[in-house]
């Protein structure tokens, strides 16, 4: 792996944890300010938690069968910024409900893709990088966004977290189209051990 790649995936893992800081401890304060019961956001959560379930096995599969794990990592970034979108025109609950599983579709899958692009990039040996230096700037992404949001909420309202959470997501699709894919024989590397990738 060279700097630079090192560099492209730790602004990728930045940026993805970076919605994930804005989103967890946010969301569900949004969606009281659309006054949505107790229960209705409980709903939501669980229904978006859900579709994290299913659509990673689908996207996962569609990566192993074409071996272009970055090409679909673009689709469902540019997919889950398309679908936010909607999210400024919406009020009622099943507006919010599809907006949510639509993003549960496809950005669940984000993470697992990238993952597995990450680990084979590192797989080759090249460069004096491990997983755990790249992955420390997810951390850092998180405590950043989490962090600012809540004076960001404070100074400008809750409705400034749609836009901060669709700027993020957008950013998400840019990088992505600035990380290589890793062509490799997927056969060959099933029996791969992780050791080869993972440094302690």
């Amino acid at each position: 792996m060279t700097k630079s790649l090192y560099w492209e995936l730790s602004k990728f893992y930045y940026l993805y944890y970076a919605f994930v800081g804005l989103f967890t401890p946010y969301w569900g304060l949004y969606l009281t300010s659309l006054k949505f019961s107790p229960i209705q956001i409980g709903l939501l959560l669980a229904l978006f938690q859900f579709g994290r379930v299913v659509s990673p096995n689908i996207w996962g599969w569609l990566a192993d069968r074409t071996n272009k794990r970055s090409q679909w990592v673009r689709l469902i970034a540019m997919m889950g910024s398309i679908f936010f979108v909607y999210s400024f025109f919406a009020n009622s609950f099943y507006e919010i409900l599809f907006i949510m599983m639509s993003m549960s579709i496809f950005t669940s899958s984000t993470i697992p893709l990238i993952e597995s692009l990450t680990l084979a990039h590192l797989s080759s040996g090249k460069g004096n990088f491990d997983y755990s230096k790249i992955r420390v700037w997810g951390s850092v992404g998180f405590i950043c966004a989490a962090l600012f949001m809540g004076f960001g909420i404070d100074f400008f309202g809750i409705k400034a977290l749609l836009f901060v959470l669709l700027s993020v997501q957008i950013l998400i699709y840019f990088q992505s189209l600035r990380v290589p894919e890793h062509v490799s024989d997927i056969k060959n590397e099933a029996r791969r051990p992780i050791l080869n990738a993972v440094s302690y």
